[in-house]
């Protein structure tokens, strides 16, 4: 079943085109690598298939709907609940806990404080991370903070998982413990996208579309 399809995407910025006629679909369960080279517009893409931005022309069908307007409460609410984001700069605010920046992943869901901070304490646990609950983000890594970003999304249980060059300022063991934890997500059902220039990477997915 198609959880994402473009047609005839493009995007314009100033005059400037930046993708024109992009044509693909991704399937429920798939992890894909979307690779180009620099300038070709793959962040771009990823805002759109993630209701971050409109496209100036074309069709995007997501979960089944059509041109989600991006400012409404439907595009809201699948961003709250159906879509995850890993971005290269990881997401996260540097000037909260790590607890605090987990927990956001659990706003919106029936939990009391209490549940909400022992399925943080489970999720820290998974990679040996506890001892990192209550510093503050911007003491830690970059490694620590890819990590820290990888289990918000864990948390949030997101079905469709957009990652932005999610290794691209990571050495080679914490970039291997992100595509683990990427390949886990999929197993586990979630459809992966991910934006990139590693090759690495693009051999664990099962397709790779160019652009």
């Amino acid at each position: 079943m198609e959880i994402v399809r473009l047609e005839n995407i493009c995007q314009e910025f100033n005059g400037n085109t930046v993708i024109e006629n992009i044509n693909f679909s991704i399937n429920d369960g798939e992890m894909v690598a979307i690779m180009g080279k620099s300038g070709k517009g793959k962040t771009t893409l990823l805002n759109i298939m993630g209701l971050i931005s409109k496209p100036s022309e074309g069709d995007l069908y997501l979960f089944n709907k059509k041109n989600v307007d991006i400012h409404s409460k439907e595009a809201m609410l699948l961003r709250r609940n159906k879509i995850g984001y890993l971005f290269q700069n990881y997401g996260l605010v540097e000037d909260e806990t790590v607890k605090w920046n987990l927990n956001i992943a659990l706003e919106y869901k029936k939990l009391s404080k209490n549940e909400r901070v022992q399925k943080i304490k489970e999720a820290l646990k998974m990679l040996h991370l506890e001892k990192l609950m209550d510093k503050h983000v911007y003491k830690l890594s970059g490694g620590e903070q890819q990590r820290i970003a990888m289990l918000k999304l864990y948390l949030q249980e997101s079905q469709l998982i957009l990652a932005d060059e999610p290794t691209g300022s990571l050495d080679i063991e914490n970039r291997d413990v992100i595509i683990q934890m990427l390949k886990d997500f999929n197993n586990e059902g979630n459809t992966i996208v991910i934006v990139t220039h590693d090759n690495h990477i693009a051999q664990t997915c099962s397709r790779v579309i160019n652009i």
